[in-house]
């Protein structure tokens, strides 16, 4: 399956998280409105539980990717790396890296032969960079009173910016497929910025320009998998690392305002985990059915993979 970067820039904060499984949905719907159900059907969604033509990675600061999830470090291991620092500013730099959750690609593209969450420490400690992070914030609003025409409620919504040095934030989506053009994944992710992604589109959330849409490649081998999306696992992964995410997904398009907008839940592993594997293929994972109560809705639960090459991790004591 051939692998696309997707460079978007958001032009004003965003309400809903950049997951894998809603950027799958999004993509579906607009490509419904631009080429019809006919098209969806025939080039997305027909064996998407046995053979997806299409699987979407999480957005991520643009040149980052997800810190892996691994083993601990033990704290022998880490005094050692930051020996000669005082107490409390070893106390503040451990603080910090922990803190981290995006990795630069070239980092990443460093380490991925010989990955270990020691060589992560040695590498953010050599380089003392600061990683992008999000940024949650509320704003207020109120509701109007129509026949008062006074201020009926007040409350607050949550929203989230990537924060960064500059004004704007650019965010990378990687894309792999062996059926979509390029030509209508541009025209796909042109036409989502202007409708919006996410929540409150018509109060200016989720707007983006499209920067650029291009081929890329990533490590083809090693002897795990760290995922760039959310999922759930098959038998081909074996001992891993991973957290978890609860998700209480809804309906997008004009399923969004049927009776039942609210897909059941669903525990899916989180971007960063790592698996080790003993085939490379494309993607990992499996298709959950029956997401919602009365139709037959495609969810996108497949592991989206970056292969690496893990190192034998110590027992922390």
């Amino acid at each position: 399956m051939q692998i696309y970067k997707i460079t978007i820039r958001f032009l004003n904060y965003i309400g809903t998280p950049l997951h894998s499984d809603t950027i799958f949905g999004h993509f579906c719907w607009i490509y419904r409105y631009i080429y019809g159900e006919k098209r969806l059907k025939e080039d997305i969604l027909k064996n998407y539980e046995t053979s997806p033509n299409i699987i979407f990675s999480c957005g991520f600061p643009s040149g980052y990717l997800p810190r892996p999830v691994l083993a601990p470090v033990s704290l022998k291991e880490l005094e050692n790396l930051i020996k000669d620092e005082p107490f409390l500013k070893r106390l503040e730099i451990l603080k910090e890296i922990k803190k981290i959750k995006f990795l630069p690609i070239k980092t990443l593209e460093n380490l991925h032969k010989n990955l270990s969450e020691i060589n992560i420490i040695k590498s953010l400690l050599k380089e003392k960079k600061n990683s992008p992070s999000v940024r949650p914030f509320t704003m207020p609003h109120n509701s109007i009173c129509r026949l008062s025409g006074r201020v009926q409620e007040f409350y607050h919504m949550d929203y989230m910016i990537y924060e960064n040095k500059e004004p704007y934030f650019d965010i990378d989506i990687y894309l792999k497929t062996n059926i979509i053009v390029e030509k209508k994944i541009r025209a796909a992710f042109e036409v989502l910025g202007s409708y919006g992604f996410g929540k409150d589109k018509s109060l200016g959330a989720g707007h983006f320009k499209l920067l650029d849409v291009k081929k890329v490649s990533f490590p083809q081998e090693g002897n795990a998998v760290m995922s760039l999306s959310y999922f759930v696992p098959d038998n081909g992964l074996k001992d891993g690392y991973y957290s978890l995410l609860t998700k209480f997904g809804k309906l997008g398009g004009h399923y969004a305002i049927t009776e039942i907008p609210f897909k059941n839940p669903l525990i899916l592993m989180e971007p960063g985990s790592v698996f080790k594997i003993e085939t490379i293929k494309d993607y990992y994972g499996v298709a959950i059915k029956n997401i919602h109560a009365r139709m037959k809705i495609k969810h996108q639960t497949y592991l989206f993979p970056y292969f690496v090459r893990l190192l034998e991790e110590k027992h922390v004591s």
